[in-house]
């Protein structure tokens, strides 16, 4: 988690070998250059380049980056797999598991 006061500056630099980066904030506006709110995730261009962060404001954020995959992703409500097909199982077993759940009276149907 990254905090800075307004008027703050700070540069990330990311580690050796990862490509990709992202924000979530949770607390005031931060430029990179352009401005993210609370309440707002930013994904950053693919490199390896430095990040300028200034705080407009007290801000609040936090900064994750990764390497890319290889391949590309498929994305769910639940999950995330490398093929549509996968998905589906997956989300289908999760949705048996939530039914399961909700049976054995662990979790409260939706609406209560």
């Amino acid at each position: 988690m990254c905090t800075l006061k307004a008027g703050e500056r700070w540069t990330f630099q990311p580690t050796k070998g990862h490509d990709v980066a992202w924000i979530a904030s949770h607390q005031g506006i931060v430029a990179t250059p352009e401005q993210v709110s609370m309440g707002e995730a930013v994904v950053f261009e693919e490199g390896d380049q430095p990040i300028e962060f200034e705080a407009l404001s007290d801000a609040g954020f936090i900064l994750g980056s990764a390497v890319k995959h290889p391949y590309d992703l498929v994305t769910g409500h639940y999950s995330v797999h490398t093929d549509a097909d996968s998905l589906s199982i997956g989300e289908s077993n999760i949705a048996d598991i939530g039914r399961r759940l909700h049976n054995q009276g662990v979790l409260p149907r939706a609406g209560r």
